[in-house]
């Protein structure tokens, strides 16, 4: 069963974006609300050799309702991964890497869409395999908040779950980040490549199945 049709058997609240104004109409759309995974993957490279990392984001909620005129939206999603579980299997370099984000200050790096059309992401990315959709993202490190292109491709929806992946560049300049050295030698490069497998699922929780006419959450 595709996600478009759990979202209308779902019967759960009806939500809009924190920007409208008055109580939802009695009658307004079901949305569905989902608990959200992510695994992060980056590439950076080196004046002596290029090397990945891993990181997990910490759990997340989505949203996804109905606008007026039947499209399905999410108002807003954010995401933040701490930098102490960022891996890249070097110590020495894990440690220098936590001292650039400053992690003991800024624990978190914190990502975010707003008024994602839904909609349209789908059919972008059902145009065949390669299917792809760009995609606004808000991402803030340490007190710097930059817009970021990211790309999603390879969405999948079976049942209740959906995945897609989403990929975007990052520069530690553009970020204020001062890339790590060796002996002023072996320097990271500025442009790291960035890419998170992102699992979406429909919510069992209690407050995800309560109806309300005026559309808020218990």
């Amino acid at each position: 069963m595709k996600i478009r049709a759990v979202i209308l058997l779902a019967a759960m609240p009806a939500l809009f974006s924190p920007a409208s104004t008055g109580a939802a109409p009695a009658d307004a759309p079901a949305s569905a609300r989902f608990d959200g995974a992510c695994d992060v993957t980056f590439l950076a490279t080196s004046t002596l050799h290029d090397f990945s990392g891993s990181a997990r984001c910490q759990p997340f909620t989505v949203l996804m309702a109905r606008d007026a005129t039947g499209k399905e939206v999410i108002s807003s999603v954010e995401v933040e991964v701490p930098v102490a579980g960022m891996d890249t299997r070097n110590r020495s370099r894990d440690g220098q890497m936590r001292e650039m984000f400053r992690s003991g200050q800024f624990p978190r790096i914190h990502a975010a869409a707003r008024d994602v059309d839904v909609d349209r992401l789908r059919v972008a990315m059902g145009k065949g395999p390669g299917g792809k959709a760009p995609l606004d993202l808000l991402l803030r490190i340490r007190e710097v908040e930059r817009k970021i292109p990211a790309t999603a491709s390879n969405l999948k929806e079976s049942g209740e779950r959906i995945t897609f992946d989403l990929e975007f560049p990052v520069s530690l300049r553009e970020f204020d980040l001062k890339a790590p050295s060796v002996l002023g030698i072996v320097r990271v490069g500025d442009k790291v490549s960035v890419k998170s497998t992102f699992s979406l699922t429909v919510s069992r929780s209690p407050e995800a199945h309560s109806i309300r006419r005026d559309g808020g959450i218990p």
